[in-house]
């Protein structure tokens, strides 16, 4: 790479890199997030979990799964043991394992020395002997649970976003993030596998390397600005690896060129949620707020972003924080419900100490906005549980007519493997990525036969069919048959007869700029998407946040889209060429088959 002089290019760089550096600093006397002044003192706090520490719950967790804990400063290492980061599994249970710390990234990962015991409910803690490198220590335990599912994870991670894009310009000023599928091994991504090369020339970009839990997204900073008006090529090797220690198939590669130009435009905040004012909050809210362009992932902490009652801004509640770099949203989740009729301020903090975009360019005024809760509920995920991994989890048969592609395991129970048909080749079932699972061994060659798998999967379908169906979840809003060109907002809808998407009907799901918004949608009869209909997200939507359920079929025409899982008390069916990001289950005694003619079926990501 070319060498620089010292230019008013480069001392602005040299300014945002040093900024930089601090955040990502694993030790030293001072703060290296709070600077030199009277937050040195600041007790640490947990900014990050994986298995994410949410309200409710998390299940269906893979039972190879290592757990991860970002702290929101540089913590001593050497505080940091199974003794201070420990796992019950089940509660009361201490479970074997071992703890190491990535400085650069300020994770604590706890592995266990064995596989997890399926759907089990397993607590987390960090304690108060944890201290950061200047001696302070959390000012109280930070605890929180997960379920795990019934299998193990053999799905490789995949690369679903990275910015600069391929073939984008770029300012030469910029870091590079890369975002997941899934949640990786902090130490697995570094400058070795995560690397950038001058591609006239071959030569290497120094740079560092950090891994940011909860955004799912490794960041590379280069020790010094890129050279201008060139090509550059940046890889993710397969050394990189998820926290079940699986590695991509294959290395990601990507190109992008850069201008003669420094980025030093301040982020902004575009939009929040709940809205500025607003009241009747639920309690068991998150709160959003939407960046106008790509940020450090790093910079997103619990000391950068806070929630507090309005009557006690110094008593932040225990929260962590997420990060969606596709939509550029970050979240607070509070750990616990906020407290009824109460207001409270959110704050976004600006300059030196606060949050900074790709280049370093912090926010320039705080944001603080002010809401007032109700006392009632949003709307929370269907629990899946043991059936979370599953794309396919059928009663009666499984038939399959090819080419299709499933992402996500495949199971049928209580009929028997034989009724497992159509794979294209039953000695390897490549059109799955993931396992087939049969009760006995009369099904597919490559199937597994675990019949305490499946009955405990489908126990838990059957839950969540009971569950999206329940009182409990409230007044549903009543919607007719026909849903086209509709648009949905987070909450419970159900109609009493058949629902419908005609031919090339839209509906639109919109999250209103809250990625853990949740949709629920029910129908006492059918479901049926006919043929090229779609279901759109936007506003932050996730498929994995969507839930359909149906007293009998549900249906998927000929290249129709459909988003969100599927929980029918009869028959599915995946028509020629349909596509469903999310997942087709069934249960109970008058359960049928589920057919698949040559569709994609891909479990969502979280």
């Amino acid at each position: 790479m070319r060498t620089s002089t010292f230019s008013t290019r480069t001392l602005p760089w040299l300014l945002a890199l040093s900024s930089s550096l601090l955040i990502a600093a694993c030790g030293g006397s001072k703060d290296p997030i709070l600077g030199m002044g009277q937050l040195v003192t600041l007790a640490p706090s947990v900014s990050a979990t994986a298995p994410l520490a949410s309200n409710p719950v998390v299940t269906g967790v893979a039972v190879n799964t290592r757990i991860t804990a970002t702290f929101n400063k540089p913590m001593s290492a050497t505080s940091l043991n199974t003794d201070t980061f420990n796992l019950q599994c089940p509660a009361g249970v201490p479970t074997s394992s071992s703890v190491d710390y990535d400085a650069p990234s300020r994770v604590a990962t706890l592995s266990p020395t064995a596989n997890l015991p399926a759907g089990t409910r397993c607590t987390v803690t960090v304690t108060t002997v944890a201290q950061d490198t200047n001696g302070v220590a959390l000012s109280a335990n930070f605890t929180w649970m997960f379920e795990t599912g019934s299998s193990s994870d053999i799905t490789p991670p995949v690369v679903t976003h990275h910015v600069p894009g391929q073939g984008a310009v770029s300012a030469t000023n910029t870091q590079l993030s890369v975002t997941f599928s899934e949640e990786m091994t902090p130490s697995s991504l570094n400058a070795v596998s995560f690397s950038v090369q001058n591609t006239s020339d071959n030569t290497p970009v120094q740079g560092a390397v950090i891994y940011a839990v909860g955004a799912r997204t490794a960041s590379f900073t280069p020790t010094n600005p890129l050279a201008n008006n060139t090509a550059f090529t940046a890889t993710v090797s397969n050394a990189a690896t998820d926290l079940a220690g699986n590695a991509m198939l294959a290395p990601k590669v990507w190109s992008f060129t850069t201008a003669q130009a420094l980025d030093t435009t301040s982020p902004t905040i575009t939009l929040v949620n709940p809205a500025e004012d607003s009241t009747g909050v639920c309690i068991n809210k998150t709160v959003n707020a939407t960046f106008s362009e790509p940020m450090s992932p790093s910079s997103l902490t619990t000391t950068t972003l806070t929630l507090a009652p309005t009557s006690s801004l110094n008593t932040p509640v225990t929260a962590v924080i997420t990060y969606d770099a596709l939509t550029r949203i970050a979240s607070i989740n509070p750990s616990a419900n906020l407290t009824a009729s109460t207001a409270y301020n959110a704050t976004v903090l600006s300059g030196s100490q606060g949050v900074k975009d790709l280049a370093g360019n912090a926010l320039q005024a705080d944001k603080v906005w002010r809401f007032t809760t109700g006392v009632g509920e949003c709307q929370t995920p269907v629990a899946l549980g043991a059936a979370s991994n599953f794309a396919i989890l059928s009663s009666a048969a499984i038939t399959n007519i090819p080419t299709s592609f499933i992402t996500g395991d495949v199971g049928l129970t209580p009929d028997t493997g034989a009724n497992i048909s159509g794979f294209s080749d039953p000695l390897t079932c490549p059109e799955v990525v993931g396992r087939i699972y049969a009760v006995d061994s009369s099904g597919p060659t490559c199937a597994l036969v675990d019949a305490v798998l499946l009955s405990n999967a489908k126990t838990d379908a059957l839950a969540a069919f009971t569950n999206a169906m329940g009182a409990a979840r409230g007044t549903p809003t009543p919607i007719s048959t026909n849903l086209e060109g509709l648009t949905f907002y987070p909450g419970l809808y159900e109609s009493l007869t058949t629902i419908d998407l005609s031919v090339g009907g839209i509906l639109t799901l919109d999250a209103q700029g809250d990625p853990n918004a949740v949709f629920v949608i029910r129908s006492a009869t059918a479901i049926n998407a006919l043929s090229t209909s779609q279901v759109v997200l936007s506003g932050a939507a996730k498929a994995s946040n969507v839930f359909w359920s149906a007293g009998s079929a549900i249906t998927l025409g000929v290249n129709s889209v459909m988003k969100g899982s599927l929980l029918a008390s009869t028959a599915i069916t995946l028509q020629t060429g349909a596509q469903l990001e999310g997942r087709a289950l069934n249960q109970g005694a008058a359960a049928a088959a589920i057919t698949c003619d040559a569709c994609t079926i891909t479990v969502p990501s979280p």
